[in-house]
């Protein structure tokens, strides 16, 4: 991070970037004309961090980004706390670290911004071990669908929560494969037949969607969308260190 003391901080660098000195295709760079460089496609110049005075252990590694960046840098801050008020507030990644420190204290709709994710290994326990039924609040929901499946987690939405259990009611899709389904139809019918209900096989059917009850909320937490954290905004502060 930055650090100078030439407003009044008492925050000193102690450390600074420069030209690696002993790599040997950066010096080769830095002493070539830019024409030299682009026609061999030279390598990436390597930089260095080199302390410019001791530093402790778990210190944190600050440096002098220049003047110049610096007075960019407060404009930038006068400039975007004027823009959030004319924005109402729109949800940042500092308000959505607050929504995981207070679950219960937010709302549960997603925005343009942010969403929600659960466990999947968790959900998938869940599910599996028939604690989860098939949900018809809607027809269909992109939000859900439109994910990265690799992902270690699944999007979810909130249908309800505990406060004093500390849980939540969710709403997620899952798509599995037709093994997968199998299974979970029996383990259904394993479970209905105990509970003394009179049915067969052929009537435990299973939608995409599905609702699981009292999750812990330590297994759901609020997180970005993909492409939408605080640096891909338009206005986001770029500019040249040193």
């Amino acid at each position: 991070n930055h650090a100078s003391v030439r407003k009044g901080s008492n925050r000193h660098p102690n450390a600074k970037i420069r030209w690696a000195t002993d790599h040997t295709e950066t010096q080769k760079s830095l002493h070539s004309s830019l024409e030299f460089v682009k026609e061999n496609e030279a390598a990436k110049p390597f930089l260095e961090f080199v302390a410019i005075r001791d530093i402790e252990p778990d210190e944190e590694v600050l440096i002098d980004y220049g003047e110049t960046w610096e007075d960019a840098w407060d404009g930038h801050l006068t400039d975007w706390s004027l823009r959030q008020s004319l924005d109402d507030q729109e949800i940042s990644s500092v308000s959505i670290l607050e929504m995981n420190r207070n679950k219960f204290d937010v709302s549960y709709s997603w925005s343009d911004v942010h969403m929600i994710i659960c466990d999947k290994e968790k959900i998938h326990y869940e599910t599996k071990r028939g604690n989860a039924v098939d949900f018809h609040g809607f027809e269909k929901d992109d939000e859900l669908l439109n994910f990265d499946h690799e992902s270690p987690f699944v999007p979810c939405k909130i249908q309800g929560t505990n406060r004093e259990k500390e849980t939540f009611d969710v709403v997620y899709y899952l798509n599995e494969d037709e093994k997968e389904n199998k299974a979970l139809r029996l383990q259904r019918f394993s479970k209905e037949k105990k509970a003394g209900k009179n049915i067969t096989l052929k009537d435990i059917h299973f939608s995409e969607y599905y609702i699981l009850k009292d999750l812990p909320a330590i297994f759901l937490k609020f997180v970005e969308k993909p492409g939408r954290s605080d640096e891909r905004r338009d206005g986001s502060f770029r500019h040249e260190i040193m």
